[in-house]
């Protein structure tokens, strides 16, 4: 799967072929149901008013309901809760999680012919392929509640409910309570939620016309059995979140940014010299850098090497300017990698002049707050020997 449409988590069969025909159903029965709206007479065939946000410190204090989730513990021996989400797109901008509780916000938009009778949010869960944070794990791309189809590792238990006549809020707040299919513990790892829902009668004409789907997968983790957000991260449907690395671009003098937000960054083995000249691969400083913190799970996490003109701390080599880091997964080993950073190629003003440098390994991360933090190892001095490597090393 290389595209956005293909990584978002497939819904049920029966939900594509059933779309066309739920949104002929609802535009027949437009002119015989009155559909929920504004008092006095407005046109319903125009944008529909959009009403104040949901509070979501009220639906944080509400009582939960529970939900049976036997369509997707059960795969095909249940029906989708949800005839169609094709009236309106939830778009999340926020996502909190605690024990075994997620609560995410989004701002909420309907069709101008759709319905909304308030809020009974839906979701599937499943898990983050290893090696693409933004796309489901093997297995788990396809259809899911039909028959031969897994049970995904974490389904909705419970969820709070709302009811409403009039517009649909701005933003809408859904809070659903997690647990497996058969009573067990959460499992670790990384996690994908789809969310949809409709009104909370979950089936019928007003519900056809009221389904929605988020536009893009949460991101969640499972960390000693406990849900958690990404820090920094909602949705990143490419396994990548923004940050600010200008600070690390040529020409900076090279300092920490932030607090660090609890990472540590050591290197290992560094090169202490490298040639000037070299083969086609190039010379470069290098070292095994490992990238730690006592807060595991998933987070935006850049590791590499850059080097610095001595006396002014300016970098040389090893600059960074892209716009976006990856998202990797902490354990209690932490992230270690080979790093370079090139002397003979793709430096900042061509290949450094023999003479002696400066070399650090950098770790960056970007808290939930979205601030980017830069944290340094401590330095070792690099010396730029002149002429080529000789042939016997």
């Amino acid at each position: 799967m290389t595209t956005r449409t293909a990584r978002r988590l497939a819904r049920p069969g029966r939900i594509v072929a059933a779309a066309a025909g739920a949104l002929a159903l609802a535009a027949s029965l437009v002119a015989c149901d009155a559909l929920p709206g504004p008092l006095g007479g407005e046109d319903t065939t125009s944008p529909a008013a959009t009403a104040a946000p949901m509070d979501p410190e009220q639906v944080a204090g509400a009582e939960t309901v529970p939900v049976d989730p036997a369509w997707l513990c059960e795969p095909g021996t249940a029906e989708d809760p949800l005839p169609s989400r094709d009236a309106g797109t939830l778009t999340p901008t926020s996502v909190q999680a605690e024990d075994n509780e997620v609560m995410i916000t989004g701002d909420l938009a309907l069709e101008a012919d759709a319905a909304y009778g308030g809020l009974a949010p839906e979701a599937v869960i499943v898990p983050a392929h290893p090696a693409d944070r933004g796309a489901p794990a093997e297995g788990y791309g396809d259809a899911l509640g039909v028959d031969g189809a897994p049970a995904p590792p974490m389904v909705v238990r419970a969820r709070v409910e709302t009811t409403a006549e009039g517009p649909a809020p701005s933003s809408v707040t859904a809070r659903l309570v997690l647990g497996t299919c058969d009573d067990a513990p959460l499992p670790d790892g990384q996690y994908l939620l789809r969310l949809s829902g409709a009104g909370p009668e979950g089936s019928g004409r007003a519900a056809e016309r009221s389904g929605w789907e988020a536009s893009a997968d949460v991101l969640l983790d499972v960390v000693d059995g406990r849900l958690r957000a990404v820090p920094g991260a909602v949705t990143a449907e490419d396994g990548e979140t923004p940050a600010d690395l200008s600070s690390l671009g040529c020409g900076r003098e090279l300092a920490p940014v932030g607090d660090g937000a609890g990472l540590s960054v050591a290197a290992a083995d560094p090169s202490p010299a490298v040639h000037a000249e070299a083969d086609e691969a190039g010379a470069g400083a290098t070292a095994q850098v490992t990238a730690a913190s006592e807060d595991h799970g998933t987070l935006p996490l850049m590791t590499g090497i850059v080097v610095t003109r001595p006396g002014d701390g300016v970098i040389v080599a090893g600059a960074r300017n892209a716009g976006s880091i990856p998202l990797q997964w902490m354990d209690g080993e932490g992230v270690s990698t080979a790093e370079t950073a090139w002397t003979t190629h793709g430096t900042c003003h061509g290949a450094l002049s023999p003479g002696d440098y400066r070399a650090h390994a950098f770790a960056v991360t970007v808290d939930a707050a979205g601030a980017t933090h830069v944290v340094l190892s401590d330095p070792w001095d690099l010396e730029v020997l002149e002429g080529a490597e000789p042939e016997d090393g």
